[in-house]
């Protein structure tokens, strides 16, 4: 009778597995068969200014997918709408999926420049906080630091450049130009002062950073991008007890490239 009672109990389990299986398979076909009734995109654009527009997102969308709209959502390649707007320069991540309600739902976080790198033929490209390179943009201009000078590096020669932040020492970039400038630029961005106080960073013919600040009539001689610590230490003392005394516009250069020293000069 046991036997009997544990057999009846597991056919039951079957039974009803099955069932949810059924249920959940029509379920999912019937949702397929939905028309799709709109699109959403929706763009977070961090502190970054505006680079990719909803417009966009939707043009590459219809030319992936051509008109989605009326659709049936099983007839909606996801993978390939996701691949196309993930190729875009500008996207960092994308997301999108079918929701309940019959929307295709694209949701998209857009990459935040970090430098404005002008080489010495006068091309123009941004690093992002990640280290990738991206084009400008010739309808939207980001505000970043500009870096200029002695700067060989071209875009173009390098479309899939990205700097390896999570291991330079590993990185063939490895105390390069282009990854000084990058954790000159990261260090300056990520402090308060300085992300206002700095504009430019100029490349002389040495590889040597100068700092052109956008109050005060000075130039900052930097150095190499090492002790940065340091050399920013000084510098805020230098601010601080010093030029708010004296005056912004007492010297023309500020050297602090030695070792526990400010050198001030007038030109």
């Amino acid at each position: 009778m046991k036997k009997f009672l544990l057999i009846v109990r597991i056919i039951t389990w079957v039974l009803l597995l099955a069932g949810t299986g059924v249920l959940v398979g029509l379920s999912g076909i019937e949702h397929d068969r939905k028309p799709c009734r709109k699109v959403s995109i929706t763009i977070d654009y961090g502190a970054a200014d505006i680079l990719i527009t909803k417009k966009e997102i939707d043009s590459l969308i219809t030319r992936t997918a051509g008109t989605v709209k009326g659709k049936p959502l099983g007839y909606i390649n996801i993978a390939a709408v996701e691949g196309s707007i993930r190729r875009q320069s500008y996207v960092a991540e994308v997301k999108v999926f079918n929701s309940n309600d019959g929307d295709l739902s694209v949701q998209v976080r857009q990459r935040e420049p970090l430098l404005r790198i002008i080489n010495r033929k006068f091309e123009s490209f941004y690093l992002d906080e990640s280290g990738a390179m991206l084009p400008v943009n010739p309808n939207f201009s980001a505000r970043a630091i500009v870096a200029n000078g002695i700067i060989d590096y071209s875009y173009a020669k390098n479309p899939n450049y990205r700097v390896n932040v999570l291991s330079l020492s590993d990185s063939v970039m490895y105390d390069s130009l282009l990854t000084n400038l990058y954790k000159l630029a990261m260090y300056i961005t990520h402090d308060k002062f300085l992300k206002v106080q700095i504009g430019e960073i100029y490349v002389d013919e040495r590889g040597e950073f100068e700092l052109i600040p956008r109050v005060g009539n000075h130039t900052i001689l930097f150095g190499k991008a090492e002790d940065m610590d340091e050399k920013f230490k000084k510098l805020f003392a230098f601010y601080k007890l010093g030029l708010n005394r004296i005056g912004w516009n007492k010297y023309n250069v500020v050297n602090i490239k030695f070792k526990n020293q400010v050198v001030c000069s007038k030109i």
